[in-house]
């Protein structure tokens, strides 16, 4: 009797602390089970499950472990009003965020016509988001709701892209046709070469910067007798090759313009010292002999020139450096003795 008694004592001791146990391992897991499904909240309640945990034992009385059941109960109630109410309100935050997307999306479309009713009925699927109270549908519907965003902005992108490389092949067949006009504009049609009122231009401009320039102005002697005799068609094709000569000559950075008639002028960013010292080679190899066609036969024509050379000088005109050139040319004009004749010597330029 004593053994089975004290067996009976026994198993219903083992029996209790197995119990007890399994009780204070659930009270864990659910803390832990609450923590990780709301963590805004579940660390209270993990915390008060503990707390009651440690209150249970073996030991523990008939009414302690009915006061811990009953605040367990109590817990457990209170936890989850606490985890709706903040899934309410995320649902609420998020479908606030939703409505502000829609929005935005709506102000996008009405921007653009071609896709305002595309916006129109995205804004409106994500309005309807706001009259959703379940997360996992709220979820699927923002899915499905930002591929169609994405669709569109990116259809939006290609068209965009479309839209801007069309502008730019317009404004790119604009500029092609503004560089046409100007060089129109500034190209003497008989020479190929800048006209007068590029170099103009470009003298007012240096001007303006107050820069050291001077300009050297070419004058073909006696050419009115080559219209006169050989008519302009012959004379327009001695202005050519003169002025391919003098074109080849200076660097690409030094203006060679038709000025007038049988002038030429060129502009020299340095002084008269400098200026001289490159013009001289310049009219050696204007001058010469050039091949023409008279009556059927090539001829030679030979080429004189004078040049008159003016550096600027500050507070000077364009047209009163322009006279001083012209001014100085004239002069030279006027001590060359040498006529134009025709010759069957060649030209032999000198470079």
């Amino acid at each position: 009797m004593i053994s089975l008694k004290k067996y009976i004592e026994s198993s219903v001791e083992k029996s209790a602390k197995a119990l007890c146990d399994s009780y204070r391992a659930s009270l864990t897991a659910v803390g832990v089970s609450a923590t990780q499904i709301c963590p805004q909240i579940g660390e209270d309640f993990q915390r008060d499950l503990l707390n009651l945990r440690d209150r249970l034992c073996v030991e523990a009385e008939p009414a302690t472990l009915a006061a811990t059941g009953k605040q367990i109960e109590q817990d457990l109630k209170r936890w989850g009003e606490s985890a709706s109410g903040h899934l309410r309100e995320t649902a609420r935050n998020v479908k606030e965020l939703m409505l502000i997307v829609a929005e935005a999306t709506q102000a996008v479309g009405e921007r653009d016509l071609r896709y305002a009713l595309k916006f129109g009925e995205f804004a409106g699927q994500l309005a309807a988001i706001g009259d959703l109270g379940d997360l996992a549908k709220i979820r699927l519907s923002l899915a499905n709701s930002a591929q169609q965003l994405r669709s569109c902005v990116e259809e939006m992108v290609h068209d965009g892209e479309q839209s801007v490389a069309r502008l730019r092949a317009e404004i790119s067949t604009y500029q092609r046709r503004l560089d046409e006009v100007e060089r129109i504009a500034t190209q003497d049609p008989v020479t190929g070469i800048a006209n007068r009122y590029k170099a103009e231009r470009q003298i007012q401009a240096r001007i303006e910067r107050g820069a050291d320039f001077s300009v050297a102005i070419f004058d073909l002697d006696r050419f009115k007798q080559v219209n006169d005799i050989h008519g302009h068609s012959v004379g327009d094709a001695l202005l050519r090759d003169v002025a391919t000569e003098l074109r080849s000559f200076f660097p690409p950075n030094v203006l060679v313009s038709r000025w007038g008639g049988d002038e030429f002028l060129v502009i020299l960013d340095c002084g008269a010292a400098d200026a001289r010292s490159r013009i001289e080679p310049a009219r050696r190899l204007a001058e010469g002999g050039y091949d023409v066609a008279l009556s059927g036969e090539k001829r030679q024509i030979i080429v004189q020139a004078s040049v008159g050379i003016a550096s600027w000088q500050p507070g000077e005109t364009a047209a009163e450096l322009v006279q001083r050139a012209d001014a100085a040319m004239y002069q030279e004009k006027a001590q060359r003795k040498k006529p134009a004749t025709e010759t069957t010597r060649s030209k032999q330029p000198t470079r």
